[in-house]
């Protein structure tokens, strides 16, 4: 079994860089998180016995100690955040580049995604039911509304309630994803026409504001 390459300072910052940088989850070592435990935990044990040695050996080690905790704290938070919002597209039928997620990510992915396809059958709407279960809009087994191979003047008063696209102004740098029509790379302030079910997610959770033209 090869030994697990441990982790440096400048590793850590360098993912830190990256990761605050780009959209999409970066390309880590598949054991990373365990490596960055092992990391943090043996740079503790340096500094328990340098305590009582030479103080100015010591005082930097605690500032690199500190320094590494607060990063490492914040290269999850990051991570997860790009993993929370890739299932919480993957719920609604999209392909996100989760490609680059380590073991634990890809278990937090699919709990998560698991996560919102039941809220959203228990809370929203059957539309919402209908794209969470990827079934049709009508069963094929469903009769057709009757006059249907007709065109009475009453039957288009239902279009309006399915309008396909809406108009958003993007809050924040978003992680890549795919929909369903095409691949999503939104970056704050972007104003951009997207489906409703895309738009809707994203305003939902103060990730985007749709912006209601004038008529």
């Amino acid at each position: 079994m090869p030994k697990r390459t441990e982790m440096t300072y400048e590793e850590l910052m360098s993912v830190h860089r990256q990761e605050s940088k780009q959209n999409v989850l970066v390309k880590v070592s598949p054991d990373f998180y365990r490596r960055l435990a092992d990391y943090l935990e043996a740079l503790d044990g340096r500094c328990s016995q340098e305590r009582n040695g030479n103080a100015e050996v010591s005082g930097m080690l605690l500032t690199q100690l500190k320094t590494a905790k607060e990063k490492s704290a914040e290269v999850y938070e990051i991570r997860m955040r790009k993993v929370a919002l890739m299932a919480m597209t993957a719920a609604f039928g999209a392909e996100p580049r989760i490609d680059n997620a380590t073991e634990e990510e890809m278990a937090a992915f699919d709990g998560l995604k698991k996560f919102f396809i039941e809220h959203c059958r228990k809370t929203l709407t059957p539309e919402c039911r209908e794209k969470t279960e990827l079934e049709p809009a009508i069963s094929e087994t469903e009769p057709l509304p009757e006059g249907a191979g007709k065109s009475p003047p009453e039957t288009p008063t239902k279009a309006p309630e399915r309008p396909e696209i809406i108009l958003v102004r993007i809050l924040e740098d978003l992680p890549a994803f795919a929909g369903t029509d095409k691949n999503y790379q939104l970056a704050k302030e972007d104003i951009i026409s997207l489906p409703r079910n895309i738009a809707e997610i994203l305003v939902k959770h103060n990730k985007a504001i749709e912006i209601r033209q004038s008529t």
